[in-house]
């Protein structure tokens, strides 16, 4: 499969799952199907997904923001560090109410990924 098609897969299956858990109000849910859809993916097919998480780290949606960190540091997406770098950055002006717990959240995962880059 060529990655523009993968995007596109993605991105469909992201938004047909995130409706489903928002209509059954289990929107947490969401991240677990995108997590075993992700773990389904061939090795080209999750480079393309990473680069894709990686912009939807930098999404004005904060829903698409959530699930992208989720799975940024569930799968040590370490390719996303630069994007989480400018989400923290961006996050530091912000304010709207959730903005400073999203940003502590950032800055942790980018913590968790600087460790495993490392080592």
């Amino acid at each position: 499969m060529n990655g523009a098609n993968v995007r596109i897969q993605w991105l469909k299956m992201r938004d047909q799952v995130s409706a489903r858990a928002v209509a059954s109000k289990q929107s947490q849910e969401a991240v677990l199907v995108m997590a075993a859809q992700y773990g389904a993916l061939s090795d080209a097919d999750r480079e393309v997904v990473n680069e894709l998480l990686a912009e939807q780290l930098l999404s004005a949606e904060e829903t698409i923001r959530f699930d992208a960190i989720a799975l940024v540091s569930r799968f040590e997406i370490t390719s996303a560090l630069p994007a989480l770098h400018h989400l923290s950055d961006w996050l530091e002006s912000q304010q709207f109410p959730g903005a400073p717990y999203e940003w502590a959240k950032a800055n942790r995962v980018m913590g968790e990924l600087a460790k495993t880059s490392d080592g």
